[in-house]
């Protein structure tokens, strides 16, 4: 972006409009308010409740009532109060001296400003949602259910070595602007019949409820159409009666009769809205442009996934298309406050870092490729050693349904006991076999005979996965492992299935995969020299979704207690979901250090932590809220690591696009793994690089972001790219490189399992008994530290 020609000072005014529904015009009456009253000042509003000028207005505050049509063709009119903000003045002149200031020091207001003004002409050209907006197209994607695909931009100034903006493409699922008649037929339900409860009617109240429906009168109603909230799918028009202007009370069947327009749909059950008014199916269709704050369902985000999962060149063509409709640089508004885009991505340079060697049983060395490695004739590098071999048992549920029979099982149980002795897993030879009713009594059965692993094969018709881990790890504290029937039926076609599950059941029974081999060529044996004894430490915190609001943020924090960072023990606690910061570190800290040392027979000498799940803006209050909890926690115990702490960050949409076509072009044309950037594009003040560890199957490749927010080692950038790069290679539960580091990767999965640990809970107003509900019984922790992989 060039912003030479950009004033040194923005004006900020807070801004209300009431009644303040419905917000997507909001705009349009901003836009009537600015032509009427300050026609002569630039102004640009983000739609909500902020506004920036360029001119000082002459009072603090105004009021004004201004009238404008909303999409049902009613004019309305609204009361407009805009007022100065407490501080005002917005020094624009930062964004071209930032590059002078530390990192943290980022010039946010102004950004804030920025990003506001190049917005500007959107809100006509697309609907917004968030930082995307997405074009008005008559070519939409069909998601099914009364879903349809829209393709729109994201974009966000970002401060890189020169002010840059990130554009990406959007996709976003909108409910389609069609007749309720029309969406009755589509979720296949017949229209001139009454609905009665069961899953079709279930399935169309999941999509309804929430929605805003159009209510058209029919013509001799002589009344315009009105906007409504579903609240429910309710009776049928000939049993709700109500009492129109105040006379005798009357069926919403025989009212309609009564004005002359008799229902063709008679037995349709009506929509009842959130203000208790009925109204028949026929006379309602889905209000259009609708951004709806809802997960998708399985068969739209496989649909979406499928849909952008399209190579870098064509990804390139459609965002240059999308900038070319949206046309900022045609904007009076992006023009009156001096900022220019250039036509073109800017192109930076890239290095490509080797993959490590990984060394397994009898000092096997394997070099990965492409993102990934065989174990053809190999042997894991460690493996828990037991005399008659791991006493073991497969169980499964046999139901009507069922379609696994014992021979199925046995055959399991062979190909398993095959490939544990092909990789060095000894099992024992005598495997139980039985089928169980009720799976708690079946575990309990084997905890006290001893038993080090159960195989649980896992029925669409029975136990669920979180009933029989919370079973096992909460109530009973024995180690499982699950694995599908489907997945079962496939073992004979697919070897891969039985390799990637005894890689987890050894790490699962103390065992070590693999490690990174020490380097042999001497630079890179240099740079890693200061590497010792080392505890790897990972962090993530699983917010609510926005329709689970009630439920707590779980926190994960894994830390490694081996002297390679391949195997870990983990944390895990319950915390209200606004708090943004992981509390109780310096406790988590502390268990962990001691479980390092009970292994190591002393303390580290670094601690590297990877901590994910965070925002650039949050970097100051994890240094002072979460490494404060790690310092207390070693100064407690007497000992003294340096600390290295780096944010990784996967939520971002940074994308690269090689400029060399790859021959074949089977990789979506993406970089190679082990791409790495740390120039331009990164804050010049700011230990930040762009990582791609791994191979992309579809789709445009996602690079890793990492910050280096403290370093009391001030280990060389290179360094630390090399050894993030390395631990992307650490994974217990496959043999490929992972898009990030396995500590980060593996307390994901810590705090996936912890919400595992709450499903059917429905009251969390006292977390601190939550979390001792959720706690995994000791003896399974100590004993298998590894259970959760």
């Amino acid at each position: 972006m060039n912003i030479d020609l950009m004033p040194d000072v923005a004006y900020h005014y807070d801004v209300t409009i009431k009644p303040d529904f419905p917000k997507k015009i909001f705009h349009l009456v901003f836009d009537q308010f600015q032509k009427q009253h300050f026609g002569d000042c630039t102004m640009a509003f983000d739609g909500f409740n902020t506004c920036y000028t360029l001119k000082r207005l002459p009072e603090k505050s105004y009021v004004f009532d201004i009238e404008a049509t909303d999409s049902t063709s009613h004019i309305k009119t609204f009361k407009i109060h805009i007022k100065e903000s407490e501080t005002p003045e917005v020094d624009l002149s930062s964004l071209r001296t930032y590059q002078k200031e530390r990192s943290f020091d980022k010039p946010v207001r102004a950004l804030q400003v920025l990003e506001v003004v190049l917005a500007s002409n959107n809100h006509a050209l697309g609907i917004r949602a968030g930082r995307s907006f997405y074009r008005k197209s008559r070519s939409v994607y069909d998601l099914g259910d009364c879903y349809e695909m829209c393709t729109g931009i994201y974009q966000v100034p970002l401060l890189g070595e020169v002010p840059l903006l990130n554009v990406d493409i959007s996709y976003k699922s909108f409910p389609k602007s069609q007749s309720l008649i029309q969406c009755l037929r589509d979720y296949r339900i017949d229209p001139g019949r009454t609905m009665e409860g069961g899953r079709t009617k279930e399935s169309l109240l999941q999509f309804l409820k929430g929605i805003y429906i159009t209510y058209s009168p029919p013509p001799g109603f002589a009344a315009l159409p009105k906007t409504y909230k579903v609240l429910d799918i309710g009776d049928v028009p000939a049993r709700i009666r109500f009492k129109p202007f105040g006379g005798p009370e009357i069926s919403v069947m025989d009212y309609f009769q009564w004005k002359g327009c008799p229902l063709r749909y008679p037995d349709l059950n009506c929509i009842e809205t959130i203000n208790k008014i009925s109204l028949p199916m026929e006379f309602c269709s889905i209000t259009e442009d609708q951004v709806l704050n809802r997960k998708d369902g399985k068969v739209q985000a496989t649909k979406m996934s499928a849909y952008a999962a399209i190579s870098t060149n064509e990804r390139k063509d459609k965002i240059m298309n999308l900038l070319t409709h949206f046309s900022h640089n045609d904007n009076s508004t992006i023009k009156a406050f001096g900022v220019q885009l250039a036509p073109n991505f800017v192109k930076i340079n890239y290095r490509i870092l080797q993959p490590p060697q990984l060394e397994y049983f009898n000092g096997k060395i394997v070099r990965p490729s492409d993102g990934a490695w065989k174990l053809a004739s190999i042997k894991f590098l460690e493996t828990s050693k037991a005399s008659q071999g791991h006493k073991w048992a497969i169980i499964f549920e046999k139901k009507s349904r069922s379609s696994i029979s014992f021979h199925k099982v046995v055959d399991f149980k062979k190909a398993l006991q095959r490939t544990g002795q092909e990789l060095g897993v000894n099992l024992a030879e005598q495997c139980d076999i039985i089928d169980f009713q009720e799976i708690e009594k079946a575990l309990e059965h084997f905890a006290k005979n001893g038993y080090a692993l159960v195989v649980v094969i896992i029925s669409s018709y029975g136990a669920s996965y979180s009933t029989i881990k919370q079973k096992a790890e909460l109530r009973i504290g024995i180690l499982t492992q699950c694995i599908k029937e489907s997945t079962v039926l496939r073992v004979s076609t697919d070897k891969s299935i039985m390799t990637n599950l005894m890689l987890k059941i050894n790490a699962k029974l103390n065992g070590t995969n693999h490690k990174v081999s020490e380097e042999r060529e001497d630079e890179l044996k240099k740079l890693l020299q200061p590497m010792r004894d080392i505890m790897f430490m990972g962090a993530d915190v699983i917010q609510p979704s926005l329709d689970q609001r009630h439920m707590p943020s779980v926190v994960g924090v894994t830390a490694s207690h081996d002297a390679y960072g391949a195997c870990y023990n983990t944390q895990y606690s319950l915390q209200k979901s606004n708090v943004e910061f992981i509390e109780g570190m310096k406790l988590i800290a502390k268990k962990v250090l001691i479980v390092y040392k009970t292994h190591q027979g002393r303390y580290p000498n670094h601690i590297i932590y990877y901590r994910g799940g965070i925002s650039a803006g949050l970097y100051a209050i994890i240094k002072k809220q979460e490494l404060r909890g790690i310092h207390e926690a070693c100064a407690q115990l007497a000992c003294g690591p340096l600390l290295t702490c780096i944010v990784v960050i996967k939520k971002h949409r940074t994308r690269f696009f090689p400029l060399l076509q790859a021959k074949g072009g089977k990789d979506f044309n993406n970089v190679q793994p082990g791409s790495v950037m740390d120039q331009y594009i990164v804050h010049p003040n700011e230990r930040q690089f762009f990582l791609v560890s791994h191979k992309t199957i579809q789709g445009t490749a996602r690079p890793t972001r990492y910050s280096v927010i403290q370093d009391d080692a001030n280990f060389d950038i290179d360094l630390l790219q090399k050894l993030t790069y390395n631990m992307c290679h650490m994974s217990p539960r496959c043999n490929k490189a992972l898009s990030y580091p396995a500590p980060a990767y593996l307390a994901h999965i810590a705090a996936c399992r912890a919400r595992i640990y709450l499903e059917g809970a429905t009251n969390f107003d006292n977390l601190k008994e939550e979390n001792e509900k959720c706690s995994v019984q000791p003896s399974l922790k100590n004993r298998n530290p590894m259970f959760f992989v």
